[in-house]
């Protein structure tokens, strides 16, 4: 079912490269391992899938005739004139629709089954984009934090430096003391960082299903560029094999069956009895007598009062009411598929115009100040105020790239296109 057939030979193989790793209770893993992992283990997404086999169990045994009855009499006069006579019977009842009823029950359950298909592959959907988010934030805190760890290296060098030049009369206090501010809001957005990441460690650790003394580890590539891929528009195929799409449109299939169902239990079932009946009477001067009865009965309800009229009008309201839903939830796909398209767009430019100017403005600059210092035309200090601009230029440029990635993952996941596949065997790969 749906995505199952590739993810058990993947789960496989995935599975048994962590093996060893679990054991230790350390994980090292990709965006594309973190993906398979949580396909696997995540416990609400079990949850979910458990509706389908229940689904599938009320669909196997549904459309079935109900249980014939079994039917005893017994009679006889010993209250009243005491002369032994007396009557039984035994007779088997069972009910037949007289319309499609039973069809009409069989086939919402089957649909029912398909619904439950797609609200998985809706949460799976929507699962691949949490933990894609929460590794992306993962991995941009990684490396912010890295380029902080280059800053307070830079800065305590700068405050060194600034030291040797106070000694020699060089330098005033209050530029050591600007310093060692700045030194300390360093290490107070580093503890921010810190705690910011451990907390989007916890929430991975949720998705992924792993216990609390878990140690994770995201590999990623650390680079400030990404290509912007080809960001097709939601609507035909596309759109009508969305899960949320498809979710909404079962629901529009059942509410049309269900109206048909409506129209159909305006007729009760027919009853029909096979029965024997023997009776015991006296008759004179012959004395008892025996009589046994073979008989057949029919019961015809006539829909004369009741005709199932309120149930029908509702039904045929509520089917209108969901083919309304459907409507919007088609709108509201394309819309939020084009809104992160722009934004997509836009981050781009923004991000490769600040690359191509301040970034390259600011290493041109940083490669001048090298060879000036190095000509004895401006003195250590000032080396390091450009050194620090070039970080944080960098840092800037890093929540740019980070921005974007986060928009091309909620894209995906807008337009369902975030479901793995296998390539050779390998791990799941992520597509654009």
């Amino acid at each position: 079912m749906h995505t199952y057939k590739y993810l058990l030979t993947t789960l496989f193989i995935f599975y048994g490269s962590l093996s060893q790793a679990a054991s230790e209770s350390f994980l090292k893993l990709t965006s594309q391992d973190a993906v398979a992992l949580a396909l696997q283990k995540n416990q609400s997404l079990m949850a979910a899938r458990s509706a389908i086999e229940k689904a599938g169990a009320y669909s196997r045994y549904a459309g079935r005739l109900d249980n014939p009855e079994l039917k005893l009499g017994y009679a006889s006069d010993r209250t009243f004139n005491d002369e032994g006579e007396r009557s039984y019977s035994i007779g088997f009842e069972q009910r037949f629709p007289v319309t499609n009823r039973l069809k009409l029950l069989k086939r919402v359950s089957s649909i029912e089954v398909k619904l439950a298909e797609a609200e998985v592959r809706d949460q799976e959907r929507l699962l691949i984009r949490d933990v894609e988010s929460a590794v992306e934030l993962i991995s941009s805190l990684n490396l912010r934090l890295s380029l902080l760890d280059g800053m307070i290296d830079l800065q305590g060098g700068f405050a060194a430096f600034l030291e040797k030049r106070i000694e020699n009369g060089e330098a005033s206090t209050l530029d050591l003391n600007q310093v060692r501010v700045s030194l300390f809001s360093v290490k107070q957005e580093i503890q921010n960082l810190t705690k910011q990441r451990n907390g989007a460690l916890g929430s991975l650790r949720s998705l992924l299903g792993l216990e609390p003394d878990m140690e994770l580890e995201i590999l990623a590539k650390r680079t400030l560029s990404l290509s912007l891929p080809k960001m097709a528009e939601l609507d035909g195929e596309v759109l009508q094999s969305h899960p949320e799409y498809q979710f909404k449109a079962m629901l529009a299939e059942i509410a049309r069956e269900q109206t048909a169902l409506a129209k159909a239990n305006r007729w009760a079932d027919i009853a029909v009895e096979v029965f024997f009946e023997e009776e015991r009477t006296v008759d004179e001067p012959s004395g008892i007598e025996r009589d046994r009865f073979f008989g057949i009965g029919v019961s015809i309800p006539l829909p004369l009062h009741d005709q199932n009229r309120g149930e029908i009008e509702a039904s045929r309201f509520y089917e209108q009411q969901i083919r309304y839903e459907l409507n919007a939830v088609s709108l509201n796909l394309k819309n939020e598929a084009e809104t992160l398209r722009r934004n997509a767009e836009a981050t781009y430019r923004q991000a490769t115009k600040y690359k191509e100017s301040a970034v390259s403005l600011v290493e041109q600059n940083l490669e001048d100040i090298n060879n000036a210092y190095a000509a004895g035309q401006v003195d250590l200090g000032e080396v390091f105020r450009v050194q620090e601009q070039h970080l944080n230029i960098q840092t800037a440029q890093l929540e740019l790239w980070h921005e974007l990635k986060q928009i091309l993952i909620e894209w995906r996941a807008a337009t369902a296109r975030n479901f793995p596949t296998l390539d050779n065997g390998d791990l799941f790969h992520e597509t654009l």
